[in-house]
């Protein structure tokens, strides 16, 4: 039997593990439970509460899931969840993931969107200095949204990870320099 595109792409050699296998092995819990993780909605929720839960925030949780996320196809790929349970159940689950994370952050007040994005970035280990002009520059958090979202969804979100990114940055001494060019 040939196999997919997506399957060769899942080299066990070449791919990152971002968390330690035993997370997507079968539970000694009873065969149910491991039938009912076999099906998008449950197995979703298992990727919510298993995999999710460990991130500080559902900005950090955003960006994971589109990091997944096969730019070209739209695909999520997981290195251990699309060898163990299937390339179409793994996508369907981190795609409901990714939505629900979505429609989550569409409710959100700005002045949270301000404390997890610096909860991100400490998250991230990197330099706030660095993490906020380059967020600015590249504003990569736009590829960050579900495949499909309503562009008026989109531009919402992207408008307040730019006011909390503009939040962030007049919070840095010296922050306001980040602007650069972008304030008139």
């Amino acid at each position: 039997m040939a196999t997919s595109p997506e399957q060769n792409r899942l080299d066990p050699k070449t791919s990152i593990e971002f968390l330690p296998p035993e997370v997507f092995s079968p539970s000694s819990e009873s065969a149910a439970s491991s039938k009912d993780a076999l099906r998008p909605d449950s197995l979703a929720d298992y990727v919510s509460e298993t995999v999710l839960e460990t991130l500080p925030n559902d900005l950090t949780r955003m960006i994971y899931l589109a990091s997944l996320r096969d730019c070209n196809s739209g695909v999520y790929l997981h290195p251990e969840l699309s060898q163990q349970r299937g390339i179409q159940a793994a996508d369907g689950a981190l795609r409901a993931c990714h939505e629900r994370v979505f429609r989550r952050l569409l409710t959100t007040r700005l002045a949270e969107y301000v404390i997890q994005l610096q909860e991100y970035i400490r998250y991230t280990r990197g330099e706030l200095h660095t993490v906020l002009k380059t967020w600015r520059s590249l504003q990569a958090y736009r590829a960050t949204v579900p495949v499909g979202a309503m562009h008026t969804s989109s531009e919402l979100y992207f408008l307040n990870v730019a006011i909390a990114l503009e939040v962030v940055s007049q919070q840095v001494p010296g922050g306001g320099s980040l602007s650069g060019s972008a304030r008139r």
